[in-house]
């Protein structure tokens, strides 16, 4: 779960999931032209959307951070508690999609372990459960790289699309600090540029413009909370979840 802290001192509550819809509407926007005709377009798509099936089941009862008074930020998750987890989503992807989709979630995960070394290993178990996936997945993609005869190089290039439409989708959602947010997005045509997001009123403007469209609508629900609302406790947190109205986010991406 992450949130946007907004000015009037309310919240929102997003889940991680529909941050990952947001990452599959960028998706469809993105590259030249005829990006949609290329393979697997409607593959890479799908993951995009779906990167985060893996937390579907802790968002449905997220843990308690008695010192924010919210639901456990998903940046605060330890890995003993969310590797299992990405190992089971891997799995649901492959039931409910396909190689494909399964071999870029399972290359996601492994890109978010092998970046945030710091966060993921904070304690002994932690350190084993991320290692523990990391092993087991690439065994796992070894295999789905072979039936599909997918090539390394092919493989980083779809991983990319996943992880800038992450990024920026988290920044768009409220997960990561979007003023001055910038990273390394992939070309349709191949190679990368670095990518610069920053925000405005309802819009956050992108440079240089990596979409095949002048402007990108973007939209997402929330749970809206009040300023200054905490919870005392997990059975609190969790009724105020599902008391708390649901409302539509809406977003715009623009040139600079």
């Amino acid at each position: 779960m992450l949130f946007r802290d907004l000015p009037d001192g309310s919240w929102l509550a997003v889940s991680q999931p529909m941050h990952a819809l947001v990452s599959g509407q960028m998706l469809r926007a993105w590259g030249a032209p005829d990006f949609a005709q290329a393979e697997p377009f409607e593959e890479v798509a799908t993951a995009c959307a779906q990167h985060d099936v893996a937390w579907m089941g802790w968002e449905a009862a997220p843990t308690f951070d008695p010192a924010t008074g919210r639901p456990t930020q998903f940046r605060a998750v330890g890995a003993r508690d969310h590797a299992p987890m990405w190992a089971e989503g891997v799995r649901r992807a492959l039931a409910s999609w396909g190689p494909w989709v399964a071999l870029l979630v399972s290359r996601h995960g492994s890109r978010i372990y092998a970046s945030y070394q710091d966060r993921h290993r904070v304690t002994p178990e932690d350190a084993a459960a991320a290692e523990t996936y990391q092993r087991e997945q690439v065994a796992l993609r070894a295999g789905l790289m072979r039936a599909l005869g997918v090539t390394e190089v092919e493989l980083e290039a779809a991983a990319a699309l996943v992880a800038v439409t992450d990024a920026l989708s988290l920044a768009a959602c409220g997960g990561i600090e979007t003023l001055g947010w910038s990273g390394m997005a992939p070309l349709a045509g191949g190679g990368e540029v670095p990518l610069r997001l920053e925000e405005g009123e309802a819009m956050m403007t992108v440079d240089p413009w990596p979409f095949a469209v002048p402007e990108v609508a973007l939209s997402w629900t929330a749970r809206r909370f009040g300023p200054g609302v905490r919870f005392k406790s997990e059975a609190e947190m969790r009724a105020g979840l599902a008391d708390a109205p649901v409302e539509q986010v809406r977003a715009r991406l623009v040139r600079r």
